[in-house]
């Protein structure tokens, strides 16, 4: 019976082995499951540096799988010891485009058909892999190392070091995007001189604070954001503005908040994990919201997608929408995805365009832009202000969107045009 019941509570099951709902929600397997690695912290301290990265393999696969199960973490190393082995062998020449194939078909037939014989079923599979198992950062990571190999940018990684980069726990499920040289250098290095408890333990406490934030938001006994998106007409006016505010903002908490938490353990370890966020909302134009929101992934998307179609000519407009596109895809194939990331790539094309036109105008002194620097409409705090509010509500219209799975922002706009025409009198 003893035997029988620790096989039951051992099985390969989806929740991992640390279980604990709260609502609906596996607390383990979301953020706050990053957490349980810092048992392993304090020992990594004392590790001989020639084995740091078997230990960090070793733990990072402990914690996977008791936070999301054997059968994905199994999955997981598998679909490491793969990336490594195409990157050693299909890194050099034209080789290189059949190893990126062989990388894209592989992760989209996991990402789109989701529920292999191997694997036990999960509720909401697609977010599932992409956020939780991490494997859409697995494929950032895999492709930025094929790419600067091929490109002689990076020697062919050992496996030992590989392993290590590609799962090291604290940045596995939701980034930030660790370059492999940054990683492997500082994992050599002499940690201890980076190593900051105090900062780190601040990171951590401030990560525990965000996330502590949106269960208060998304509660549904206090601000129910599903009600938003599945019934928005219910809502009063200010209910319904307010929520259309709090919902991107929520987002926000929600990964930036992971994010504290993976730069405070790696702070707490030596390591100086890439920031990912440095405050977007005071943003006054799309290009600098992504200088300032997910910038390792923002990075990654202009080293890997965007300047490769420049450098071969493609036009601005497309080279930036084909760019957020595949970052929307990225994302799942959900048209909320698609739409989102086309708008952020057409809003880039766009402001460039702008930018470009505006500074023509200075350039030949026209009376336009002449009138409009006397209205300190141009080069003004005024300007600086309007830009803001701007961009602030394109990207909360838009990160809207993305969030809303089901209806894409459907229902959400058809009851804020129903207001608009109530407050105009039509």
């Amino acid at each position: 019976m003893i035997l029988a019941d620790t096989l039951i509570q051992f099985a390969i099951r989806p929740e991992g082995w640390i279980h604990s709902v709260h609502g609906d929600f596996d607390v383990p397997r979301g953020p706050v499951g990053v957490l349980f690695y810092l048992v392993f912290v304090p020992l990594f301290w004392i590790v001989p540096r020639r084995w740091r990265a078997h230990y960090l393999t070793v733990t990072s696969l402990m914690l996977t799988v008791a936070t999301v199960g054997p059968a994905f973490t199994i999955t997981l190393a598998v679909l490491a010891v793969i990336g490594w082995a195409i990157i050693r062998t299909l890194a050099r020449g034209q080789s290189y485009w059949i190893g990126l194939a062989l990388l894209v078909v592989g992760y989209a037939t996991l990402i789109l058909y989701p529920q292999p014989a191997w694997l036990p079923p999960v509720h909401e599979p697609l977010y599932f892999y992409v956020h939780w198992a991490g494997l859409g950062y697995m494929f950032l990571r895999t492709v930025h190392v094929l790419n600067d190999v091929s490109r002689l940018k990076l020697s062919p990684p050992g496996l030992t070091d590989w392993l290590a980069y590609l799962l090291f726990a604290p940045t596995l499920r939701m980034g930030p995007i660790f370059r492999y040289r940054d990683f492997v250098e500082q994992m050599r290095g002499e940690l201890a001189r980076e190593r900051r408890l105090v900062a780190g333990t601040g990171r951590l406490l401030n990560g525990m604070v965000r996330l502590a934030a949106v269960a208060v938001l998304i509660d549904k006994n206090n601000f129910p954001l599903g009600v938003l998106f599945n019934d928005p007409g219910q809502l009063s006016a200010g209910a319904f503005i307010f929520r259309i505010y709090l919902a991107p903002f929520s987002f926000f908490l929600w990964i930036s908040g992971y994010v504290e938490l993976s730069i405070g353990i790696g702070r707490l370890m030596g390591f100086v994990v890439p920031e990912n966020f440095n405050y977007p909302w005071s943003s006054s134009n799309i290009a600098e919201f992504w200088q300032r929101w997910h910038i390792t992934l923002g990075a990654w998307l202009r080293d890997y997608v965007f300047t490769p179609m420049v450098r071969r000519r493609w036009h601005y407009f497309w080279a930036f929408t084909v760019t957020f596109l595949l970052c929307g895809l990225w994302h799942g194939n959900c048209w909320c995805y698609v739409i989102w990331g086309t708008a952020q790539g057409v809003g880039l094309a766009v402001l460039r365009v702008w930018g470009q036109f505006w500074k023509q105008q200075h350039s030949i002194g026209s009376p336009l832009y002449r009138r409009l620097v006397a209205l300190r409409l141009v080069g003004s705090p005024v300007s600086t202000v309007l830009a803001w509010l701007l961009t602030l509500h394109y990207e909360v219209i838009t990160i809207l969107i993305g969030m809303d799975i089901e209806h894409a922002g459907l229902r959400v706009a058809a009851r804020a045009l129903e207001l608009i025409r109530t407050a105009a009198g039509f």
